[in-house]
């Protein structure tokens, strides 16, 4: 059956946060201390996890997936789960977002077990900025773990770079990009309510300031027009028109896609939520033991409750449920 909400938009995409913990404290996703990380005997096992999903999938017709956190790959045995995920024939796309930084690790065991997609996050270029922005990261890591990526097969790598206030390199990472044959995807900077919000200082850029910075710097912008009717894909496509450099922007705050919203939220404990801009939360812990038709009934009263944004700023902590 298809899973619809209270604005009778299909929900066929399921976010699954496979952790909440990460090795990086990005200043846009979680505050400079860190957050309570979830105790081990709350986080569902990994086939738990998995065992969930295949509900979702076949009964709701769920058959897109993305594996997020946290950070997925601080998750023990993670590609046990891809492995399960990606041995479903209903599940059409699988993907994962990664800080990139034990990639390097992880992306043949990746790929072997059945992951073809991948986004990395990435901000800067510079390693000082790159460091500042991530709480401690190392920013040579991550440029390791994307050339294994490369090189094992596991492409096109698609870079999400978030437009903070003091961001000036959308030349050099679109130069980087394209050289890399990487999908650059430049990301408007989502109002946050957390503790970790005075450290972002002013908004970072729009899809129309970024543009026009860019029009300075190289020239002519092209919009590049799609005709993909996919439910999900919010980018817009353009062009640096005497390089021919390709580059996305997804305008989440200036141009706001809520009514084409196709997904849901589950994080590793549990607990569905319908919108990154939602409090609203369910714990289907309690409800694993149903049979089929009741567990139905559950979801769909919740997701049927599912409008649009509830609040003007992210309503739960990103640092657990995924961007």
């Amino acid at each position: 059956m298809e899973l619809r909400d209270k604005l009778g938009r299909k929900i066929n995409y399921l976010r699954l946060s496979v952790t909440d913990r990460c090795n990086q404290r990005c200043i846009y996703c979680m505050p400079e201390e860190g957050i309570e990380f979830t105790a081990y005997d709350k986080v569902l096992r990994l086939e738990e996890l998995a065992g969930l999903a295949a509900r979702f999938i076949s009964l709701f017709e769920i058959d897109k997936i993305r594996l997020t956190g946290g950070e997925p790959l601080v998750r023990k045995n993670v590609e046990v789960l891809v492995e399960i995920l990606s041995a479903n024939p209903a599940l059409k796309d699988l993907a994962l977002t990664t800080n990139g930084s034990r990639l390097a690790a992880k992306a043949k065991a990746l790929l072997s077990a059945g992951l073809r997609r991948i986004n990395v996050s990435l901000d800067s270029l510079n390693e000082d900025r790159y460091r500042k922005v991530t709480g401690g990261g190392n920013l040579s890591d991550v440029l390791e773990g994307l050339e294994v990526a490369k090189d094992a097969g596991l492409t096109p790598i698609k870079i999400n770079t978030v437009l903070l206030g003091d961001f000036e390199e959308e030349f050099e990472l679109i130069e980087w990009a394209n050289r890399n044959g990487h999908i650059l995807r430049f990301i408007e900077l989502m109002p946050h309510s957390s503790e970790n919000s005075g450290r972002l200082g002013q908004g970072g850029a729009t899809e129309a300031e970024i543009l026009a910075r860019l029009e300075t710097k190289v020239g002519g912008i092209e919009k590049i027009e799609s005709h993909e009717t996919r439910p999900g894909n919010h980018s817009s496509k353009y062009m640096v028109s005497e390089r021919d450099w390709v580059f996305e922007v997804i305008p989440s705050v200036s141009a706001p896609f809520c009514d084409k919203c196709n997904r849901i939220r589950l994080d590793c404990q549990g607990i569905l939520r319908p919108c990154l801009y939602s409090s609203s939360t369910i714990q289907l812990r309690d409800y694993l033991h149903l049979p089929d038709e009741d567990f139905i009934k559950v979801v769909e009263k919740f997701v049927g409750r599912k409008t649009g944004r509830a609040f003007k700023h992210i309503g739960s902590d990103m640092s657990s449920i995924g961007g």
